[in-house]
């Protein structure tokens, strides 16, 4: 299709944005079902890099793997609503002159259904609705 081209197709396109990167400071955290688990590369060598999707705004975030949250979330977990919390770190465990970062790890007991991830958008698109009282004239 020419740039400038009409199309008769019955939606609107929507740009779709790369997931915002979480490098946790201390006390941070991000929460929301977990979509994908991939390799990636970072300095020429491979990492976990996490990406979820807040159920209460519907944006996606990714953060990549430690040593720790490696260990704590897993392929199975795909579905599943998860929190990472970054606790500061441990000074009693040195690699490389860095400190472990340490985290907490929580994942739901049961993936998330679809009705309670649409239940959440739609509550979340309830909130955005732009009605005649919103506007200011």
């Amino acid at each position: 299709m020419r740039p400038g081209a009409e199309s008769n197709k019955p939606f609107n396109m929507v740009e779709r944005c790369e997931p915002t990167l979480i490098k946790f400071a201390e006390g941070e955290w991000v929460r929301g079902v977990l979509v994908s688990i991939e390799r990636i590369d970072v300095d020429k060598k491979p990492v976990a890099r996490y990406t979820v999707r807040d159920l209460d705004t519907g944006e996606y975030s990714s953060f990549l793997g430690t040593h720790q949250i490696n260990a704590k979330i897993r392929r199975s977990d795909i579905g599943h609503a998860v929190e990472v919390r970054y606790e500061g770190t441990d000074p009693s465990i040195v690699r490389n002159g860095n400190a472990m970062r340490r985290f907490k790890v929580l994942i739901s007991d049961r993936p998330v259904t679809p009705e309670e991830s649409a239940a959440a958008m739609d509550e979340l698109e309830m909130e955005m609705q732009i009605t005649d009282d919103d506007i200011g004239f």
